[in-house]
């Protein structure tokens, strides 16, 4: 049964990895492509599994050790197609190649210092004690540990950066990577109580595991949204704007943003010593433009657009995204979602009292107000007012 879940875990993860290189919907493609490399070096470990479970790894001695190479790249592959999924404009730069150095340690190693010789995954690194030695190979799921708690972390960050540029994130929030963290979570324990424990009840579900995480891996990667829809030109101005905000918060800087400076009238040290900069408006420009802003709110509405952006206010405004960011920090003392939605409440509240109510129901409410998820409704509308919709409109009645 085992060998036959290895193959059959090898054989979707395979699938998955085509699937994922040559995305059907063309969306978030770097990210999609790492992804789909971490899908295919997990289907080599289970080929790896295999020649284990068959025990036929004296006659695939060289396939053997590639295979166990590869493992290597695991964590590296998941990490980088995390880090493009959410900054859109990232570049691969030097200091990224060292993440690959162990792989490439550990291939040296086991092909050319030991090329003919019994694969240095079985080596014994040192022994705990008399029943448990820790092998080679059991660095890997300690690599995969320090990988998955700084992804968790990004993608934190990254749902409240999403704040910052949306008003609606529901569908790009990321979640269902979260989600699959939690299960990859699973399998590192399970991982490193082969290494440590070797309890059989959970060596028993190893594999059951795995196929639960590419089945849910599959489907939710094809279900993905295009996490920066936007023009080319306004995903440039809306990384700015991210990174901005990164090295605001991790440098505990105050919460002003610093007037643009052209290079060319800067020195070569204040150029290098400079960190992400946006546009600043002055203090006419800021009342002129909180006046519009507060226009288009309360007497267009354009908040009902179920999913307004910063580009779209921006462009509104006929400022800068830049601009706009700074405009929304300073007039609403807020980020950009939690602007939004705060109009999107009122305007809820007064349909819920409203005739309205006879006519809709909550879901209707939701979409009439602007919010385009009942979910994200009922949290919002919660939050700001201390009780639920439905609460409401019965307090109303009453």
């Amino acid at each position: 049964m085992n060998s036959f879940l290895a193959c059959f875990i090898s054989g979707a993860s395979f699938l998955l990895s085509f699937l994922l290189f040559f995305h059907p919907f063309q969306q978030n493609i770097k990210a999609n492509r790492w992804l789909g490399f971490f899908a295919f070096i997990i289907g080599c470990a289970f080929i790896g599994t295999y020649l284990t479970l068959t025990e036929t790894t004296d006659s695939n001695h060289f396939l053997f050790k590639i295979l166990n190479s590869l493992q290597f790249l695991l964590a590296p592959s998941f990490y980088f197609s995390i880090l493009y999924f959410v900054k859109p404009t990232k570049v691969f730069t030097k200091m990224d190649w060292l993440h690959f150095l162990p792989f490439v340690i550990y291939t040296v190693a086991e092909t050319i210092w030991n090329p003919d010789k019994e694969s240095i995954s079985t080596f014994t690194l040192f022994t705990i004690d008399q029943h448990t030695d820790i092998l080679v190979r059991n660095i890997l799921p300690l690599i995969a540990l320090v990988y998955l708690i700084q992804c968790y972390f990004i993608l934190k960050k990254h749902k409240n950066n999403l704040k910052r540029i949306s008003s609606a994130i529901n569908q790009i929030s990321l979640d269902w990577l979260v989600q699959f963290l939690f299960i990859l979570s699973i399998t590192l324990i399970i991982w490193i109580n082969d290494a440590l424990f070797g309890l059989p009840y959970l060596l028993e579900a190893t594999n059951f595991i795995y196929a639960i995480a590419i089945f849910f891996l599959a489907y939710f990667s094809i279900q993905q949204k295009t996490i920066f829809a936007f023009k080319e030109k306004d995903i440039v101005q809306i990384s700015e704007v991210l990174e901005y905000e990164e090295y605001k918060t991790d440098t505990s800087t105050p919460s002003v943003i610093e007037a643009s400076t052209n290079p060319t009238d800067m020195d070569a040290t204040e150029v290098s010593n400079t960190k992400p900069k946006l546009k600043r408006l002055s203090a006419g420009q800021i009342v002129d433009l909180s006046t519009r802003l507060f226009s288009l709110m309360e007497n267009d509405k354009l908040f009902l657009n179920n999913e307004l952006n910063l580009p779209t206010v921006a462009e509104k405004l006929d400022i800068s995204i830049h601009e706009a960011s700074f405009l929304i920090n300073e007039a609403a003392q807020d980020n950009f979602y939690n602007f939004i939605n705060k109009y999107r409440v009122e305007e809820a509240k007064k349909l819920l009292a409203s005739a309205k109510m006879e006519e809709l129901n909550i879901v209707g409410i939701a979409f009439a107000s602007g919010f385009n998820s009942k979910t994200t409704f009922n949290t919002t509308f919660k939050k700001v007012v201390g009780i639920s919709p439905s609460q409401f409109s019965k307090q109303h009645k009453k």
